[in-house]
């Protein structure tokens, strides 16, 4: 009799975990999710017309599909990464990942001033995502959408949903397959950043050598008929005013190098865009960016 009851307890096993998966806050699994966004964006071959580039500031600030609607519908991909730096290695990868074949060619490039110093060059995050072995692309390509329905919930937890005392997580976040991680805060704290950009360049300023290395790439991509648009991605007052004092980034003096080299500079208002902690925009100004950006651009290139 125990035997025979085996298949019905697996089944309703089965049935509660994914219950529980349909009802759980959606914060619960968004470490699994997070790995499978990292690994489909770095261990892909396929190849884009218009990319975007830079660090977190730009996969949470750029919704290529907004974008693309001002520019003809042109196939764009945000190709951003973690305290991304604008290094050589990730350059070479950025150049790889465009279509070359396309009648428009586009590279856009979110410059924050710490993307220009000697540690972000190093590319880190950039390097240890294309890194990973065959066996972890598998897994979290395939293995972990089994993973994200069973994935363990912690009887306390489930306690509280029942009674509903469960509270929601303060961050939302949404995983995009073109690239753009779509996020906001349910409370916004437009403070929070500050307190790690007092450290973020200790022993770690906008380097020259970062960006006469970095001109190069915009020069070559140029000359090869690529277009090259660059923009600043909005923060906080507080956090402009530290990359400046700080960090000591000179925005005119870049800009001035930038176009010598061939690039496009897109100036923005960043009065008219809302973060969610100081350094992230929440995903209605993200979406208002990209379009933004888009419209102007196709001016500039008379689109």
């Amino acid at each position: 009799m125990v035997k025979e009851r085996i298949p019905y307890l697996l089944f309703l096993a089965a049935l509660l975990a994914l219950l529980i998966h349909l009802t759980r806050d959606e914060m619960d699994t968004e470490e699994i999710r997070k790995n499978r966004y990292w690994v489909a964006k770095s261990h892909s071959s396929k190849q884009y017309p218009v990319l975007f580039a830079g660090d977190s500031r730009v996969f949470r600030g750029i919704s290529p599909d907004h974008f693309a609607a001002e520019i003809n519908g042109y196939d764009t991909y945000n190709y951003a990464y973690w305290s991304n730096g604008l290094g050589p290695v990730y350059l070479e990868g950025l150049e790889n990942k465009l279509d070359k074949d396309s009648d428009l060619k586009m590279i856009v490039l979110g410059v924050s001033p710490h993307s220009l110093t000697p540690r972000a060059a190093k590319c880190a995050h950039y390097l240890y995502e294309t890194g990973r072995s065959k066996e972890q692309v598998l897994q979290n390509l395939y293995l972990s959408r089994l993973q994200e329905v069973f994935a363990p919930f912690q009887v306390l937890d489930l306690k509280k949903m029942v009674l509903g005392k469960a509270k929601p997580a303060n961050y939302r976040i949404t995983y995009h397959s073109n690239g753009w991680v779509e996020s906001y805060w349910l409370v916004p704290d437009t403070t929070y950043s500050t307190q790690f950009y007092e450290e973020i360049f200790t022993d770690n300023l906008v380097s020259q050598e970062v960006i006469a290395d970095f001109l190069e790439y915009v020069a070559r991509w140029s000359s090869m008929g690529i277009h090259v648009a660059g923009f600043r991605p909005p923060t906080s007052g507080a956090i402009s005013l530290l990359e400046r004092e700080k960090g000591g980034f000179d925005e005119a003096l870049f800009v001035e190098q930038f176009t010598a080299a061939g690039g496009i500079w897109i100036a923005l208002d960043n009065r008219v865009y809302q973060t969610f902690d100081g350094n992230h925009l929440e995903h209605q100004s993200a979406i208002r960016l990209s379009a933004d950006l888009g419209r102007l651009i196709a001016e500039q290139l008379d689109f």
